[in-house]
């Protein structure tokens, strides 16, 4: 369901209620409010088409350059990833890959139990020197 359809519910939602502007203080709130979800619903519908029109001139500009691009591409540094450890969830025992680019808070969620667990691991710099990853 789009911003613009939700919107328009909380409308509907609004009028069902049959609530009296005149009478009730949280009538006219419930109103504003409804206003301005509406507004903002019609400016961010506004923006996507504006974003995709961008998107096609860049593209017929460029001649397709980008297509083989994620479209949500990460600027982080790639070099981040490239060396990963298997270990154990101490929870439910399933082995996982932990990127040392994912270790920035030094917690780590099994993607099997959904168990969160800290994690201190040691990386070995490319020089030879271990690199202790305090956490």
């Amino acid at each position: 369901m789009s911003l613009a359809e939700k919107a328009g519910y909380l409308r509907g939602l609004y009028d069902g209620m049959e609530l009296s502007e005149e009478k009730s203080k949280e009538a006219k709130l419930f109103k504003a409010i409804i206003d301005v979800v509406e507004e903002l619903a019609d400016h961010v519908t506004e923006n996507e088409e504006s974003i995709m029109a961008l998107a096609d001139q860049a593209d017929e500009l460029l001649g397709g350059a980008f297509d083989d691009l994620d479209e949500y591409e990460d600027d982080e540094d790639e070099d981040d990833y490239e060396t990963a450890v298997e270990v154990e969830c101490p929870s439910c025992g399933e082995p996982m890959t932990i990127h040392e680019g994912h270790l920035a808070s030094g917690e780590v969620k099994c993607p099997s139990c959904g168990q969160r667990f800290q994690i201190e691991l040691e990386f070995e710099e490319e020089d030879g020197d271990d690199e202790e990853i305090p956490f």
